[in-house]
């Protein structure tokens, strides 16, 4: 009885290993069940209503509970993964779109797949660390890796669904493709490492960039980078969701002005600094900022002084990466006049072993002033 677990971001990193996955059970087993799963309700199903006593299992968000499970064995598991805009513009072909909702979802899986970082037995195996290896010593590796032994005749047919176009019998390594070559013949929506760069249109790769780009390498180094949730990845509640593009007119009643971007954040401590900047003298206006997922993470007040760069700052954590993160800008009273020439998030972990990190909420004085590129007025504390 055999359980065999791949992880992965949405990509032909992940598209070739499962394949490769599966090419090596096809010789390894004399059946095997494929499961896609997401949580742990998703993993017992599929292991009770399994109809082999050997299972692939294959995610690409795994949820914090399925993650939970799989952290307390000590079974070898494989990540594949890839950097940045190579996923995007894979998982944009793939759904023939090329708007937000291609950042939305690789930014769930990396916030998903980050819960197994810590894993004694991860198999981290990147694109670009094997673009030019010859596809034999990555499947031989991922052998190894997994306990499973192959004959020579064996890694022959296991090659041959891979993309080797060879004899019955293989004469020479020469004739074994490398990585890119495998992939390019079994996905149609192969694309040559770095063609996100050109390919992707100019709004999806600069967002790709500012909300994905920061975590490449982070399986391996687990490192949380800083990043940027920019004015564009945010709506407009006045327009019915349209993208925030431009100023934000205040003129008209009290009401949430902003709201967005679902993006996902590995589990955490987090900071979100947020910079708007004031147009007009708007006389006080009070904003509230409102941080949520499925429920209230955090919530700040800030009174700009004037006009110019502002900005405020709230810590808050995070639980559940699959759950998508939601910031709200509302105005506390109605305006005659008044814009926000721009507006974003700052996100940033917090250490929560540093002296210098951001103070604890309650820690913080309420009722201060906000000076120029200051603090916020008024801090609410929110149990975690």
């Amino acid at each position: 009885m055999t359980l065999l677990v791949a992880l992965g971001m949405p990509g032909l990193m992940s598209f070739w290993g499962n394949a490769a996955l599966q090419a090596i059970a096809r010789e390894a087993f004399v059946d095997h069940s494929f499961v896609h799963v997401e949580t742990l309700d998703d993993l017992q199903s599929a292991w009770k209503n399994r109809t082999s006593e050997d299972v692939i299992v294959t995610s690409h968000y795994p949820a914090t509970d399925l993650c939970g499970f799989l952290l307390g064995t000590k079974a070898p598991y494989i990540v594949f993964s890839e950097n940045a805009l190579d996923a995007t513009l894979y998982l944009s072909r793939q759904m023939q779109v090329h708007d937000i909702s291609i950042v939305r979802s690789l930014s769930a899986s990396i916030a998903c797949l980050s819960q197994m970082r810590s894993h004694s037995f991860l198999v981290n195996i990147e694109r670009d660390k094997v673009s030019n290896l010859p596809i034999h010593r990555i499947v031989g590796h991922m052998c190894r890796k997994l306990g499973i032994s192959l004959s020579t005749a064996s890694m022959v047919r296991c090659l041959k669904h891979l993309g080797l176009e060879a004899a019955e019998t293989l004469t020479s390594v020469n004739q074994i493709p490398d990585f890119e070559t495998s992939v390019a013949r079994i996905n149609h929506l192969y694309a040559a490492p770095g063609d996100g760069c050109s390919e992707l249109p100019d709004e999806l790769r600069q967002l790709a960039v500012q909300v994905l780009q920061p975590f490449d390498g982070y399986m391996k180094t687990g490192q949380k980078p800083s990043l940027t949730w920019p004015h564009e990845s945010f709506l407009l509640a006045d327009k019915a969701g349209a993208t925030a593009a431009g100023e934000i007119d205040l003129v008209g009643r009290a009401r949430c002005l902003v709201y967005g971007p679902y993006f996902h954040l590995p589990a955490g401590e987090w900071n979100a600094r947020f910079a708007l900047g004031i147009n007009q003298n708007i006389y006080g206006q009070i904003f509230t900022i409102e941080i949520h997922n499925s429920e209230l993470l955090s919530k700040i007040r800030v009174r700009p002084s004037g006009t110019g760069s502002f900005a405020a700052e709230a810590a808050f954590h995070i639980e559940r990466p699959k759950e998508p993160i939601e910031i709200r800008l509302f105005t506390d009273t109605g305006s005659i006049e008044g814009s926000i020439a721009y507006w974003s998030a700052e996100l940033s972990p917090i250490d929560v072993t540093d002296p210098d990190s951001p103070p604890d909420m309650e820690d913080v004085l309420p009722e201060r002033d906000v000076e120029q590129s200051g603090v916020p007025q008024e801090i609410v504390n929110h149990p975690k």
